[in-house]
């Protein structure tokens, strides 16, 4: 019988340092992401992380982006971009309270193949996705035991999580020239933030729900496109945030690619017909 769930794993290291911010800081210093974990041997500990919403709304752009180049589609209606985008926010109105169109989750999902595995929220209609999107956690001593057995004997798992992150700053200058005197000048300040260390490296997995081959190659297409710009986190287009990304048997993207350029005109229809609809 065969499997309900298709599971792609890998290692991914860190070229250039990773900003992944949390909602604390340290001063005036963004911090990590972290949360407390429990160790092999019962301690309580913070471990940093990369959330895999961060890199699910990567994958969501770039594979938008990339069918509607192929589409050569352009979106004028502001709720749709968001959809497609970001995922969209359910919306309800008095005719629409309680009433789920079957029919259209259907076509949705059997027309935008990209949806069908990332989900959205379009009015009132929740289209859940196929595809679940781990966190990437750093390989080190505290997360060891939770690893699959072959990565449990990477060097980097007999180290602590703090060897691999470091601090490193920018510098920002003061632009505002309403809120100085004439004759001040503008100040530069050094802002520090925390980071993991290039060389890091993480564990990650991706996990599809019953996927047809379709949807598999879909998939396929959406880690070709992040491995062309593997980069994660904040400033990236300063050079932090680098990767090099290491899956293991990801799927072909040659079906989904044929599909799209078969079935171009019924996707457009299907964008021209939201478009008017939301």
């Amino acid at each position: 019988m065969e499997k309900m769930y298709k599971a792609y794993e890998g290692i991914i290291t860190a070229l250039s340092p990773i900003f992944h911010g949390g909602d604390e800081k340290t001063g005036s210093t963004p911090v990590l992401r972290t949360i407390y974990i429990a160790t092999e041997e019962g301690d309580i500990v913070p471990v940093p992380y990369i959330s895999g919403n961060a890199i699910r709304g990567r994958l969501r752009r770039l594979i938008i982006a990339d069918l509607l180049r192929a589409l050569d589609y352009e979106i004028e209606n502001t709720k749709l971009h968001h959809i497609l985008f970001s995922g969209g926010v359910l919306e309800s109105t008095m005719e629409t309270y309680a009433v789920i169109d079957l029919e259209f989750r259907r076509t949705v999902r059997d027309t935008l193949i990209p949806i069908s595995l990332l989900g959205c929220a379009m009015g009132n209609q929740m289209i859940p996705g196929i595809l679940q999107v781990e966190h990437m956690w750093p390989v080190c001593k505290e997360y060891k035991h939770y690893l699959p057995e072959q990565y449990r004997d990477l060097e980097q798992a007999e180290k602590s999580v703090r060897v691999y992150t470091d601090e490193s700053f920018i510098t920002r200058r003061d632009d505002l020239r309403a809120e100085r005197q004439e004759d001040e000048q503008a100040v530069q300040m050094k802002v520090d933030y925390e980071c993991f260390i290039p060389g890091t490296k993480f564990f990650h997995r991706f996990v599809l729900r019953v996927p047809t081959d379709l949807e598999l190659s879909c998939f396929g297409r959406m880690i070709e496109l992040w491995a062309e710009n593997p980069t994660i986190g904040g400033r990236s287009s300063a050079g932090d945030g680098k990767l090099r990304l290491e899956y293991n048997d990801i799927p072909s993207s040659e079906l989904y690619l044929s599909w799209v350029s078969k079935h171009t005109q019924d996707i457009r229809g299907l964008l021209e017909d939201l478009e008017g609809r939301l």
